[in-house]
């Protein structure tokens, strides 16, 4: 028995050394139904494909799946090297040898054995510098407008990002997916420095701050899973006398983490500022598309929106968001000074549209130190939905989450149905740790149906506030520590909360 044992286990090493790829639906345990509408049995192997480099061998195993309607281009463990920007046909998923070990993208010790390798990008801080197209590059679709049934699984991808992008008139296929990749060095260059006519020099490169590591839009049905951004590392470099307006500045970084970690279906869907219109499907189609989950992800930032989302029912769940500390940001676009009133937009998750589920989810958020290293620039939110091109609130959900800023639903221009429960937030001070505030800063608008129950604070307490106020409801929170408020302008029934002081309405 031990003998047969043994030589079950040598042809299981053996295929596994072999690249045998496999043919199951590696998120399955999702529950997405769509997600079996993939070919993930009919595979190519990179190595059977014809070409001689790795970019020739890709392009004839995609047109082979297309030929047969789709399916997996297979990457057996090992490291492959890509020249320029990969693209992705109409229903071929990009898919790397299962993990072995840790499976758990929030783990350190998550490492995929299939690697690619993009260029690294090589300053040079005299004339016209190194040019950006040397480096930069990323993952795309083919056919923005039309490609479905597309992803990349399992692949640790370095100096490259993925955007999986839209066509014109928001003309995007369906069925998406980014699962179980770690992505190191992932930015882009800021196309808009140098500014020569500015003054600044050639050779002048900044982080593009819209241009984020996981980049994924579709009419409907997204999956963004088991990812994990880690700190980046040694591609970071550093510019002295680099010019802004108002001076110039030594030390200032191109700063690989400094970049959004995932844009999923993310617009702006309103009027800018306290404007209207607000956005609604009949105005904004685009912004309340369906399907779409973001989940066990891991983040590590130095600056910008960790998670960013757009759409009706958006599920984001159970993520790691890690801010580092202590960073120095003399500049947030690469042409300005900042001072204490800048902002990097420093925080965990950014919430647009109706419906969404934002639960499970650890965030740690810093502030960036302004360029005089004595004021933090003004960002820093933990869980935000603004009224910044954006919809109101409608029967949405913030509940088990964990984090050290605050949960922002500021200034909104309405809200009608709002559950915040069981979450632990622990602030500095300040603004209230749960903050609903329904009304702009020229008119107010309606509170209704808010819920906020069981939730522990710190540092700071609740806030809540619209006109009318009805069927709103605080009860059951605890605050730990000096300086609980509840802040009730919004008439909401209070009981058993224990720790805080009230102003407002009891």
């Amino acid at each position: 028995m031990r003998k047969a044992c043994c030589a079950v286990l040598l042809l299981v090493c053996g295929l596994c050394a072999a690249g045998i790829a496999p043919t199951d639906n590696p998120v399955k345990r999702y529950g997405l139904n769509w997600t079996d509408e993939i070919a993930w049995d009919n595979v190519v192997r990179i190595e059977d494909a014809a070409g001689v480099t790795t970019a020739e061998k890709l392009a004839a195993a995609q047109a082979v799946l297309a030929a047969k309607g789709g399916g997996v281009v297979y990457f057996s463990a090992r490291t492959y090297t890509f020249e320029d920007s990969i693209f992705v046909a109409d229903g071929v998923v990009l898919r790397g040898a299962d993990p072995a070990g840790t499976v758990d993208a929030r783990q350190e010790a998550y490492a995929p054995a299939t690697r690619f390798e993009f260029p690294k990008y090589l300053p040079k801080f005299e004339g016209e510098g190194t040019p950006i197209a040397t480096a930069f590059k990323g993952i795309h679709l083919m056919q923005p407008e039309a490609a479905s049934n597309c992803g990349i699984v399992n692949i640790a991808i370095n100096r490259g990002h993925i955007a999986f992008e839209e066509a014109a008139e928001h003309a995007a296929g369906r069925n998406r997916i980014v699962y179980g990749c770690v992505l190191r060095n992932a930015a882009a260059a800021d196309t808009r420095v140098p500014d020569l006519k500015a003054g600044q020099h050639g050779w002048q490169r900044f982080t593009n701050r819209h241009r984020a590591a996981i980049t994924v839009k579709a009419a409907e049905n997204i999956l963004i899973a088991n990812n994990r951004l880690p700190r980046s590392g040694d591609d970071n470099f550093i510019m002295d006398n680099f010019v802004v307006q108002r001076g110039v500045l030594d030390g200032v970084v191109f700063d690989y983490d400094n970049r959004p970690g995932m844009y999923v279906n993310d617009y702006g869907i309103g009027g800018g500022g306290g404007a209207d219109p607000k956005g609604t499907p009949e105005t904004h189609p685009w912004g309340f598309r369906k399907g779409i989950v973001i989940r066990e992800n891991y983040l590590y930032m130095t600056g910008r929106c960790a998670i960013s989302f757009t759409g009706d029912g958006v599920v984001c769940a159970d993520n790691v968001v890690r801010f580092a500390d202590n960073v120095w940001r003399p500049t947030t676009t690469g042409t300005n000074r900042t001072t204490g009133s800048a902002t990097n937009d420093n925080r965990a998750v950014q919430m647009r549209g109706w419906r969404w589920s934002v639960t499970g989810n650890d965030f740690i958020v810093h502030r960036n130190w302004a360029a005089d290293r004595k004021y933090r620039i003004n960002d820093g939110e933990g869980l935000m939905h603004e009224g910044h091109v954006n919809s109101t609130i409608k029967d949405s959900r913030l509940a088990g989450n964990r984090g050290n800023a605050y949960l922002s639903l500021y200034k909104t221009a309405g809200v009608d149905g709002l559950v915040i429960e069981n979450n632990d937030i622990r602030t500095g001070g300040g603004i209230a740790a749960i903050y609903v505030n329904a009304n702009r800063n020229a008119d107010t608008h309606p509170c209704r149906n808010v819920r906020i129950v069981n939730n522990t604070t710190a540092g700071s307490g609740i806030l809540i506030a619209g006109e009318p106020g009805e069927k709103n409801v605080i009860q059951g929170n605890r605050h730990i520590g000096g300086g609980g408020t509840i802040v009730n302008e919004a008439a909401a029934e209070l009981a058993d909360n224990t720790g805080y002081m009230v102003k407002g309405k009891e």
